[in-house]
């Protein structure tokens, strides 16, 4: 078909040139509307303000313009200007989202340190112990000062098997200021595995921190633990150990075998005391058994409390002991002999010291509690012990503490070596017989002995008094003394510690105003047994 404007030919379906725009159909009006429509464009395109407003309107200003050119042309020519707009649009914003998508990647990542820490936390979690080890290691090196990460790690470390790693790693958190308590299953699991092991020195130090902070559960777990350590050490003899474990399980009041913690310490008590006691270590063997005493009351365990405070000289106190002996026992006739000869021998020191009415008082108890006791019919008192002219000298007063009059009295004396047990001097005398006036009831008399040889004053020689044949007491030579009035508490071996060295010989004390017996004194007796001196020591004598 022709176009009947242009002459240009189209096929049979086309209704409208695509050169010019005429219409094929008949009549030709659309032919005018379309020339009418290309005279608006002209005036569009004139008018810059509706540009914008009539786009289309351009091709058919182009198309009045130019009718002979065709419509395809002028579309591309118009595709052809904006794609360089469109590209360099494109890429602006593909070049934008790429930088901003590469900024918060960068701003967003994790750490290599707590992407390392976080996965070795998954892997503990899922059972990956290997998998851990290995990553948290990796985080340790990365965060050496983060105690979780130590944490995590002995976690690890424990389920590989490698405890003592884990050991080192729960000392280096506890360094960092985070110990177990940040972990307390991790301690007790630790824990676990060390007492399976027969280590319970660092089970007990992982679960003490947890007690200490009053974590749930862990003051029993712990006082268990105690016990068990604590039995296993009794029975290898570990006395010491075994008393640390068992005082703890009392002090923490908690755990399955709380209850046995009294009975388990009276056994390890008694057992420290024998063996201190056994060692001549009284004052600790004193400790133990004062201890044990407070649990539970037994009249053996005082016996042996006495026993150990009268071989210290502290009468008193093994008094009281004995007393308790005898209270917590049935009757016990050895006890009450025990109890009598301690109040015998603490009556004789007050008598010694000058105290004649405590000291009686203690002689007239001990006769109450064991009847066999007699009272002596005779005492000394006023006792002093030591030298005069280099020999060793005892005197003091003989006293009647009754009221009826002694007729007869005889004193012996002896000089005794306590290590060979050798008598060295001996002496007999007559005090009251039936040439000398007798002893009033109430009434003393003094008297004085220096033996015939010098000996050392350093304890291991002693004065054995004897009254009508009968020991009444032994006074050591070379003992301490105190100045508190009470210092025949602190004697040894029954004796009385006066050793006072003094520059002269003290004066022996004057007879009784009433007796007319002169004062009783061995020495004119014993002058032969002086001439121990050496030759060269008699010549310079004879010289001067």
């Amino acid at each position: 078909m022709k176009c009947p404007s242009c002459g240009l030919y189209h096929p049979n379906q086309y209704e409208r040139c695509v050169s010019c725009g005429a219409s094929f159909k008949e009549g030709g009006s659309d032919n005018l509307d379309d020339n009418a429509a290309a005279g608006a464009a002209v005036n569009t395109m004139e008018h810059p303000r509706n540009r914008a407003d009539s786009e289309p309107d351009e091709l058919a200003y182009e198309e009045a313009k130019h009718p002979h050119q065709r419509r395809s042309k002028k579309l591309g020519i118009s595709i052809q200007s904006r794609l360089p707009t469109m590209v360099g649009a494109l890429t602006a914003v593909t070049v934008l989202l790429v930088s901003a998508g590469a900024t918060i990647f960068f701003l967003t990542k994790t750490p290599d340190d707590e992407r390392l820490f976080t996965k070795g936390k998954k892997e503990l979690a899922n059972g990956q112990y290997a998998f851990a080890v290995s990553t948290l290691e990796q985080a340790a090196a990365l965060r050496s000062k983060d105690p979780r990460v130590f944490l995590a790690l002995a976690r690890a470390y424990v389920g590989v098997d490698q405890v003592d790693k884990a050991h080192d790693a729960i000392s280096q958190a506890q360094q960092l200021g985070s110990g177990v308590v940040e972990e307390p299953q991790l301690a007790s699991d630790l824990a676990n595995y060390y007492r399976q092991r027969g280590k319970y020195e660092k089970a007990l130090d992982l679960l003490r921190p947890l007690a200490k902070n009053n974590i749930p559960g862990k003051k029993a777990e712990l006082a268990d633990l105690d016990a068990m350590y604590g039995d296993e050490a009794l029975r290898t003899g570990k006395l010491d150990l075994a008393l640390r474990c068992w005082e703890e399980v009392r002090d923490l009041r908690e755990g399955s075998r709380f209850s046995e913690s009294e009975a388990r310490l009276a056994t390890i008590y008694q057992k420290m005391a024998s063996s201190f006691a056994s060692k001549n270590d009284d004052q600790k063997a004193l400790s133990y058994l004062s201890k044990l005493n407070a649990i539970a009351q037994n009249a053996k365990n005082y016996e042996m409390a006495s026993d150990l405070y009268e071989k210290n000289e502290k009468l008193d106190l093994a008094i009281d002991q004995m007393r308790l002996a005898i209270k917590y026992s049935t009757h016990n006739p050895v006890y009450e002999r025990k109890l009598a000869a301690l109040l015998t021998r603490r009556g004789k020191e007050l008598l010694d010291a000058g105290d004649t009415d405590a000291g009686y008082g203690y002689l007239q108890q001990a006769k109450t509690v064991d009847p066999s006791n007699a009272l002596p019919s005779v005492t000394l008192r006023g006792v002093n012990v030591g030298l005069e002219g280099g020999l060793p000298k005892i005197s003091g007063e003989i006293w009647n503490p009754g009221d009826e009059p002694v007729n007869s009295l005889t004193v012996k004396v002896e000089l005794v070596d306590t290590v060979s047990k050798r008598v060295l001097w001996t002496r007999d005398q007559k005090v009251v017989d039936e040439f000398v006036q007798p002893l009033q009831g109430r009434d003393s008399k003094s008297f004085d002995f220096v033996a015939g040889t010098s000996v050392r004053m350093n304890g291991t020689n002693e004065f054995k008094v004897y009254l009508d044949g009968k020991l009444y007491k032994s006074y050591r030579l070379g003992e301490k003394v105190k100045a508190t009035p009470d210092s025949s508490d602190d004697n040894s071996g029954g004796t009385l510690n006066r050793v006072r060295p003094k520059p002269e010989p003290a004066p022996a004390p004057a007879p009784a105003p009433e007796t007319s017996l002169p004062q009783v004194s061995p020495a004119p007796v014993e002058q032969p047994t002086r001439p121990k001196e050496s030759a060269e020591d008699k010549t310079m004598k004879d010289l001067e």
